[in-house]
């Protein structure tokens, strides 16, 4: 009875033994298709992130140039400007020079230059 016990558990570990090398040599042939995707999708999210943030501040700057080209309080003689159109004059700008400049620098230059180096950094980041 124990040597069948004995055997049937050999058979068993035997079956795990190979479904496991089986299961590595699957995710071993969809490595590099993987990889690829993954350097797609950086590339993808970085460039969306960044023509964002750009239109953010696109439309930022159309509002502040709105806000210049029609003040508020104008009559017909003068062109004079209320405090609350300096501010959102003052604001629009401020903001939109954030936008641009936080739409710059998030750009991730190095999925585009080294997609392999990039990898290995997110893969880095992704183990921590």
């Amino acid at each position: 009875m124990n040597e069948q016990l004995q055997a049937k558990l050999v058979e068993i570990l035997a079956s795990i033994q190979a479904s496991t090398k089986a299961a590595g040599d699957f995710a071993m042939e969809q490595l590099p298709g993987i990889a690829m995707q993954y350097v797609m999708y950086g590339r993808v999210k970085t460039a969306a992130l960044t023509a964002f943030m750009l239109l953010v501040a696109a439309a930022l700057f159309a509002t502040f140039r709105w806000a210049y080209k029609n003040p508020w309080n104008a009559s017909i003689y003068s062109v004079k400007r209320s405090e609350s159109n300096y501010f959102v004059m003052a604001i629009t700008c401020v903001f939109g020079s954030l936008s641009a400049l936080a739409g710059v620098l998030s750009f991730d230059w190095l999925v585009w230059i080294a997609p392999k180096v990039w990898l290995l950094k997110e893969l880095a980041s992704l183990v921590k």
